[in-house]
């Protein structure tokens, strides 16, 4: 096998080194997070998907993604981060490297938004042709040996597939035909150990007539390979009739499975790229095909860290055309997935703590605890699925959806409310969510609106004002004050599902530096829970009977400092109207900020949590205490010692004390440190601590163990 420093991530040079390797490598390598659902019925939808295809330097970078743990500390605490996972279907870790295996670190981050990760098999140029034969061995039952160590490998890292890049040509015809059964050989055999969600695609390359012979669409050529596989990835040198043409071969059921490749940089293709890579989109957007994205980190790799976060954000979100009055961001052509949910067999949950995966400082429960750069991209957590300043035609859905909810648009208003992500005030990890008033902001994503619809009178409820009595308020529509004119912003689509008569948690943690009225409004709509035909609405959704919604005030808290709050919300029972013999549910499908008129300041979200027990207790799962460490010299890595504690399925990640100074946060039951780190004042004696991360956020401190360095 070929040598691997032991803080990096793991890849196959080539056939022989997966050969030797076996699942009692790299345990700490292993993924985690379980993938997150973000749909409870995510393949009954036709729209347009987008693939990520991360190809960046060449892979496992350092100060990137080389280290299996992240960075404690950064040279910078800037790296290239996917800013839109919630755009994003499928992630593809791409390298020449002949197996590559995507960074627990990226796999990690794309489970916790509900993305798929993949790894990549590359065979290219001529010197590989010998071993890619080699690939096609047979098992004694008809299968592929180097299928089912690949797929062992899938299930050992915790990622969901692979991209098959085949770059080459084989011995003879027959070979080709070998590899077409390969292929499906593999999709079965990952489809069986890790399940519906695994995925193989295959890249327009080798044709089953032995031939490199780039098609640059789906055709009668790319057909085979596009049914045995989950997908096909096309070359990028398309014309725009060739993706209608193949729209139409693969069908109205399996055109989103059909990936047009899209050269972010541009390389010898007829279409607009780089910063106007969604003007090529835009020309075969009607087809309804599903986009691969290549090489996206191009705003980071050639614009540079400098701008990185004004490049990057205008490339997925706000990238206008005045003059034809269009956005030309990635956002405009691909419909935002909900927000991701954990579900499992005890609890439903949706949290988020607002963060990027870096950051110039760390802190915890609002306290600074490491003050030098970091990157972890597993550290990144759910962000807004509605970016601020972004003019997308997800906006006039959002009107239209609180149109229903006898909410409608005001004249021009006086204040608006914009949102940024803050790193100096936050509660968890390197970012929180900043609200702040502008009455001069005139950003086209949010708007105005009034609770008096045109030629009705006003209402004359009013927004609660009593702070921390852990009761969320349930209204049919906007309850607001009709004297004052109130803005709600949209944070997160979700797709959260409740029962009829069920009770379940919202907890949020902010800090005020405002005054005026803030809610928080959860909205959602009763549905015909169908779990063979899929959800469906009751009955008319723009009837004000078929929605039930929840506020919960943040108004009149303590100023300037982190506050909790937790709100017990209970659903009640779906209309009269509904049929009595079906199943019904309540989906909560959006989360808003809502402040009138009177706000005027900065408001800090820190972390939010929706949590559903299925056993209709109301408790909130807490990892256990970390009490069982040991510290022990690395075998191959002379300098630096490895730290270990008993795993916990409750735990997402562990803070790592080294005398009372956090040095790192780890995602696996392990954590490799320097030896200085240890002994930074020439004392051999040190002390170790643990404190554990659950996935609701709550933070469970460990024992502190005394050690001498030997």
């Amino acid at each position: 096998m070929s040598q691997i420093s032991f803080d990096t991530c793991r890849y196959f040079d080539s056939l022989e080194s997966l050969s030797t390797w076996d699942e009692t490598q790299d345990s700490l390598q292993k993924c985690r997070a379980p993938l997150r659902t973000r749909h409870r019925h995510p393949d009954r939808s036709c729209t347009a998907r987008l693939l990520l295809c991360h190809d960046f330097k060449g892979g496992y970078s350092d100060s990137e993604d080389r280290s299996f743990q992240g960075y404690f500390p950064h040279d910078s605490g800037i790296a290239y981060w996917a800013r839109g996972l919630s755009l994003v279907d499928t992630f593809v870790y791409f390298s020449h490297k002949r197996v590559a295996v995507p960074p627990v670190t990226w796999t990690t981050a794309c489970h916790k938004a509900g993305t798929r990760s993949l790894g990549t098999i590359c065979f290219e140029h001529n010197d590989s042709v010998a071993e890619a034969r080699i690939i096609l061995k047979e098992n004694e039952h008809g299968g592929y040996v180097y299928a089912d160590m690949l797929a062992r490998v899938a299930v050992h890292y915790g990622f969901d597939g692979y991209l098959l890049n085949m770059e080459i040509t084989l011995g003879d015809r027959n070979e080709a035909l070998q590899m077409l059964l390969f292929v499906e050989y593999l999709k079965f055999k990952l489809h069986k150990v890790i399940g519906s969600t695994a995925r193989v695609i295959w890249y327009d390359s080798l044709t089953l007539d032995n031939k490199l012979e780039y098609q640059n669409a789906l055709n009668y050529k790319t057909l085979p390979f596009f049914k045995s596989s989950d997908g096909l990835f096309t070359n990028y040198f398309w014309k725009d009739e060739q993706v209608y043409n193949g729209v139409k071969l693969a069908g109205k059921y399996f055109r989103r499975n059909l990936w047009t490749g899209l050269d972010v940089w541009g390389r010898n293709v007829s279409y607009p790229a780089k910063a106007e890579i969604g003007k090529a989109m835009r020309r075969v957007q009607s087809s309804q095909t599903s986009f691969a994205l290549f090489a996206p980190a191009w705003t980071y790799e050639e614009l540079g860290r400098a701008n990185f976060d004004a490049n990057d954000f205008a490339f997925w979100y706000n990238s206008p055309d005045p003059a034809k009055f269009q956005n030309n961001s990635i956002s405009e052509f691909i419909e935002p997935h909900p927000a991701p949910v954990l579900n499992t067999v005890k609890y439903n949950l949706f949290y988020t703590s607002f963060n990027t995966g870096h950051g110039s400082s760390f802190f915890v429960n609002g306290k600074l605890e490491y003050s030098d750069n970091w990157v972890s991209h597993a550290l990144q957590t759910a962000l807004p699925t509605y970016p601020y300043a972004s003019d997308s035609p997800r906006k006039r859905e959002y009107e239209h959806r609180l149109c229903d909810n006898r909410v409608t648009t005001a004249p021009g208003g006086s204040f608006k409310i914009f949102w940024s992500l803050d790193t100096t005030r936050v509660f968890y990890g390197g970012s929180s969510l900043k609200l702040t008033s502008d009455p001069f902001n005139t950003s086209p994503y949010e708007a105005i609106f009034t609770s008096r619809r045109p030629g009705t009178a006003s209402s004359d409820s009013s927004l609660s004002s009593s702070p921390g009595r852990g009761l969320g308020k349930k209204v049919s529509s906007l309850s607001l004050n009709a004297a004052l004119r109130v803005q709600a912003t949209p944070l997160f689509a979700l797709d959260f599902v409740v029962e009829p008569d069920s009770t379940f948690i919202f907890l949020v943690t902010f800090l005020k530096c405002a005054k005026g009225d803030v809610q928080i409004r959860l909205g959602g709509r009763w549905i015909l829970d169908d779990l063979e035909n899929g959800p469906a609405s009751c009955f008319d959704e723009h009837a004000t009977h078929s929605h039930e919604n929840f506020e919960v005030d943040l108004s009149g808290s303590v100023l300037d400092s982190w506050v909790r709050k937790s709100f017990n919300l209970k659903t009640g029972h779906p209309p009269s109207s509904c049929d009595a013999r079906a199943k019904h549910a309540l989906q909560i499908t959006n989360l808003d900020i809502v402040c009138n008129e009177n706000f005027s300041g900065t408001i800090y979200l820190g972390s939010l949590l929706l949590f559903l027990n299925k056993d209709r207790s109301m408790a909130i799962s807490a990892p256990g205490r970390v009490s069982n460490v040991t510290v022990e010299p690395c075998n191959h890595d002379s300098g630096r010692h490895m730290i270990r504690w008993r795993n916990d399925a409750e735990a997402t990640e562990w803070l790592v004390f080294i005398n009372g100074q956090m040095v790192g946060v780890a995602t696996s039951t392990g954590y490799v440190i320097a030896d200085n780190v240890m002994d930074r004042d020439n004392n051999r004696n040190f002390g170790v601590r643990i404190d554990a991360v659950g996935c609701a956020g709550s933070i469970v401190k460990g024992v502190e163990q005394a050690f001498v360095l030997i």
